[in-house]
């Protein structure tokens, strides 16, 4: 094997809201985080800890990593510049390379966008209107609106502790902004009205949010009477996460829209950095160096739902209800020998239980699926999979010359 990408999520994070500032969504009062909104927990970093081991573990038995700290030179990790990015590759980086003085990742500083994992769209000015000839806002289809109406309820069920029109009245009654219940498709046969489409959509965006909050709560390990609020034990969860996953179909994974703005420059250098390792000269800046054998990009969920989102690729595993948990992972592998080399695409996603427990081994090993790339079989010829990203991204957002982030020690980076 010639060179391995992962791309991973960052580990276990506290909501991004406050649990005042989610107040009015929930009947009772938001558990308490270890740490501040939207930061890593130290469970969150004992998870990429065991992560880096495990990985270690495939790295070595496939021969890409040598044996102690000597695999330092041929690791690279980059982070993106959130606060949460950074302590996730430190333990990461702990787990790889467990005691090693030369131990380091790639970041910008907190606080400095990094074009790699938020895409070049974010650092343009918007613009004062919407140009005729930008793709139309998002809606859901009536399937879509189907499957989001049990779901929907299931939530409001862990949330207000009832469901319906009455326990709605009641929650509006009492100050709360329970989650509006979009309206259902009647006429199988009808198109869905474009309100109502609209509306399901701002519901699920909400729903989605809440719902990925109360997952955290599960991953976190937090006692099963705070896990919504008592009200939901695993396969609650896994129900309430088909919110997060739907919306992410309808929104990041959605190529139409924010999957090419968002992911363009990510997935160009990706596939420059295997054109680099399979011997070709790129036209867009390869990450890491030349002796670079396996690469790390510590980002979010919205970057794995883009790329699967531009490369029309699926993962999903009932056992793992989460399309996109903490720590889960696209691999891009590139095997064979160079001229000749081909690449291949696998998801590693942590379960549920793994993430409760931060460990990441037996039993609770990441499930991985081969992934199939669009006309290819057994993995794509280098050449096939430039071609592939070619017709997918947006040129006008890749940045060609994109300069690598400063190195960071991992000395005391990450929670615990």
């Amino acid at each position: 094997m010639l060179l391995r990408i992962v791309l991973l999520r960052h580990g276990v994070r506290a909501p991004t809201k406050s649990p005042a500032e989610l107040a009015p969504s929930a009947s009772q009062p938001w558990p308490a985080w270890p740490v501040a909104p939207g930061q890593l927990t130290p469970h969150g970093a004992d998870l990429m800890r065991a992560l880096g081991a495990w990985y270690r573990r495939e790295l070595e038995a496939d021969a890409l990593l040598p044996a102690g700290c000597a695999a330092a030179p041929a690791l690279t990790v980059i982070a993106d510049s959130t606060p949460r990015n950074h302590d996730s590759a430190a333990a990461l980086v702990q787990g790889l390379l467990p005691g090693c003085a030369a131990a380091a990742y790639r970041a910008f500083a907190p606080g400095q966008p990094d074009p790699l994992f938020g895409g070049l769209h974010k650092a343009r000015p918007a613009p004062a209107a919407q140009d005729p000839q930008d793709p139309p806002a998002p809606t859901l289809t009536r399937l879509e609106t189907a499957a989001l109406l049990p779901a929907l309820a299931d939530l409001q069920q862990v949330l207000f502790a009832c469901a319906g029109p009455d326990c709605l009245r009641d929650a509006r009654a009492a100050g709360k902004t329970p989650l509006p219940a979009p309206c259902a498709p009647t006429d199988p046969d009808a198109p869905l009205p474009a309100d109502c489409a609209r509306q399901a959509l701002r519901a699920l965006k909400t729903a989605g949010s809440l719902a990925e909050n109360i997952m955290l709560e599960q991953a976190q390990g937090m006692p099963a009477d705070q896990v919504g609020w008592g009200r939901a034990d695993a396969a609650t969860v896994g129900r309430l996460v088909a919110l997060h996953n739907l919306s992410f179909a309808a929104l990041q994974k959605n190529d139409a829209l924010e999957a090419r703005r968002h992911a363009s420059n990510l997935l160009a250098h990706v596939a420059a950095t295997l054109q680099a390792r399979a011997g070709a000269t790129p036209t867009v800046a390869a990450l890491g160096d030349a002796g670079t054998r396996v690469l790390f990009l510590v980002g979010h969920d919205t970057n794995l739902a883009s790329l699967a989102g531009l490369l029309r690729l699926d993962w999903h595993d009932a056992r793992q209800p989460d399309d996109y948990p903490p720590g889960g992972a696209l691999v891009f592998d590139l095997v064979g020998q160079p001229g000749q080399a081909r690449v291949r695409v696998r998801s590693a996603m942590p379960t549920l239980a793994a993430l409760r427990a931060a460990r990441l081994a037996g039993a609770n090993a990441p499930l991985t699926h081969a992934l199939a790339l669009p006309g290819c079989d057994d993995g794509c010829a280098v050449a096939d999979f430039l071609a592939l990203v070619a017709r997918r991204i947006d040129a006008d957002e890749v940045a060609p010359a994109s300069a690598l982030p400063p190195l960071v020690s991992v000395g005391g980076a990450a929670p615990r």
